[in-house]
C-alpha cells in the first residue's frame, strides 16, 4: 500500500510538473519567437533541477521547526503518519529523472 500511495505521488508531481513545463514554454514561445519544442526541454530541465534540489521535505520541516519547538512540540519525525509517500530519492529518481530524459529527447 505504501509503494502504491509512492508511486500515485510521483505521477501526481510528473503530470503537474509537466503541465507547468508546457505552460511555462508556451508563455515563453509567445512572448518571444522561436521554437516551442527547444523552450519546452528547457524548461522540464529547469522543474526537473527545482524538483531535485526541493523535492524532499527538507524545506517544510525547517521551516516549521521553530514553531514547533516554540509550542514545546517534538520534531516531525515522531509522527510517522505525516510523512510523504515518496522520499527526497524517490522524487529524484520517479520525477527529476524522467523529466530531465524527456527534456534531452526534446532537445534531440
Amino acid at each position: 500500500m505504501h509503494v502504491v500511495r509512492g508511486l500515485r505521488q510521483a505521477l501526481v508531481l510528473l503530470v503537474g510538473s509537466t503541465v507547468v513545463a508546457v505552460a511555462a514554454a508556451g508563455v515563453w514561445s509567445a512572448v518571444a519567437d522561436g521554437g516551442f519544442q527547444q523552450k519546452l526541454s528547457l524548461s522540464l530541465f529547469v522543474v526537473a533541477g527545482l524538483h531535485a534540489l526541493l523535492g524532499g521535505n527538507m524545506l517544510a520541516r525547517a521551516e516549521s521547526s521553530d514553531v514547533r519547538a516554540f509550542l514545546g512540540m517534538g520534531p516531525e519525525a515522531d509522527q510517522p503518519d505525516l510523512t510523504p509517500a515518496l522520499g527526497p530519492v524517490g522524487v529524484f529518481l520517479f520525477v527529476s529523472v524522467p523529466l530531465a530524459v524527456a527534456g534531452l529527447v526534446l532537445a534531440g
